[in-house]
């Protein structure tokens, strides 16, 4: 991936570095040998500075900008590559957000992942921080994996609110390689060089759309996606995945939020938009991004896989109601634990349990099968879902002869 490979000297130039105290010594020794002249105020010969700042830089007291780093480089004889061999820290100028031993060169890839994250399910305001919407443990350890690629990032878990603060650094180096100017979500968009990394490389696009479903996704018998109102950005959307992968049609719907206060009451009405990937890029969408860091939406995503990897289409008429009462025989379950045993769809499973206009003969209709329980499924918060089993068992064994 070497062409996807960040350098220090192509991050921002206003961004700081500074350098290991022993590879600083050779530096400034060089430095002097060069000039002939060995005083504190060397570098007023050759950057445009006063003697304050020469002297400064001189003792390590503050860091270099990569600005005048490769102007110093250069000025010496100095290869970039060694001077990024042996850089110490980077970061903005507070020293909260310094990056330490960072893992240069960066990746664009890495670049791409925190990019997404901050459009979907996080918040970056330059010089005042940024942060990921962390709701589950497995989440929050994949980003605080993710975020080691770039060295050792100051980062700050604040459980109360699910937010992982990391070094504003990250989110700054991001928006200008990629020229994204604003991360909120109803402002958002993607730059033509964006769109333009993510149509020449698919692991790139494939780094956006895993953020997408790992922050914004439903994953059951679709994968489906609902923004705010942000045509532009959601228009974007489709323009790059649609590089790779196909789309149902892209809809929308208004969702009203009522308001009543003393004798009188109104609405309010929101756009959201529905995006939703075609059923035959299901296949190709797991080998690409698989695994995601959330338990749940892995579990279903492994399920559509495995039926859209199965070698058949449909089973005889009853066989699927029979394989639901073996299966409940043996042990209660939730329509999610069915579906992955008989490897078909939660509609199907509902329409076999409860009825349908197609499916005759409900199972808890006729008195076989019913709702035992509920077990908690945390989706954000905590969710229920019911337990199913066995209500009559001599009519369950009867069935399925």
């Amino acid at each position: 991936m070497g062409d996807l490979d960040i350098h220090y000297w192509q991050l921002p130039q206003d961004l700081y570095v500074s350098l290991n105290e022993e590879y600083h010594s050779i530096l400034i020794k060089k430095i002097l040998e060069k000039v002939n002249y060995d005083k504190s105020d060397c570098f007023c010969i050759f950057l445009d500075c006063n003697q304050l700042h020469s002297s400064r830089l001189f003792t390590r007291k503050i860091r270099f900008t990569i600005k005048e780093l490769r102007i110093i480089s250069s000025f010496v004889g100095i290869s970039n590559k060694e001077i990024e061999t042996n850089i110490e820290t980077l970061g903005n100028k507070e020293d909260g957000t310094k990056i330490r031993n960072p893992r240069l060169p960066f990746n664009m890839k890495d670049l791409f992942y925190v990019a997404s994250h901050l459009m979907f399910d996080g918040s970056f305001r330059n010089k005042k921080g940024g942060y990921f919407y962390t709701y589950s443990e497995d989440l929050l350890e994949y980003h605080k994996n993710r975020l080691k690629n770039f060295g050792d990032v100051p980062l700050n878990f604040i459980s109360k609110e699910n937010q992982l603060y990391f070094s504003n650094t990250i989110g700054y180096i991001a928006s200008n390689i990629l020229d994204i100017e604003d991360f909120r979500s109803l402002k958002v968009y993607l730059s033509p060089k964006f769109k333009r990394l993510a149509r020449d490389n698919k692991v790139l696009l494939d780094e956006f759309i895993k953020a997408m479903i790992i922050d914004e996704a439903t994953v059951n018998d679709a994968i489906r996606i609902e923004l705010g109102d942000n045509e532009r950005f959601v228009m974007d959307i489709r323009e790059i995945v649609c590089y790779c992968y196909k789309l149902n049609k892209i809809s929308h719907r208004q969702r009203a939020t009522n308001f009543t206060e003393g004798n009188s009451s109104w609405s309010y009405f929101k756009k959201f938009w529905n995006i939703e990937f075609s059923t035959s890029s299901f296949k190709l969408l797991y080998e690409s991004i698989s695994s995601l860091p959330i338990s749940y939406k892995q579990i279903s995503f492994e399920a559509l896989y495995r039926r859209k990897s199965r070698m058949w289409f449909k089973r005889n008429a009853k066989e699927t109601k029979k394989l639901i009462i073996k299966s409940l025989l043996e042990k209660p379950k939730s329509i999610l634990g069915l579906c992955i045993e008989l490897n078909v769809g939660r509609k199907a499973i509902t329409s076999h349990l409860n009825g349908a206009p197609t499916y005759s003969q409900s199972l808890i209709d006729n008195g076989i099968v019913t709702v035992i329980g509920e077990r908690l499924l945390k989706k954000g918060g905590y969710a229920k879902e019911n337990v199913y089993g066995i209500k009559d068992e001599d009519k369950a064994k009867e069935y399925i002869i």
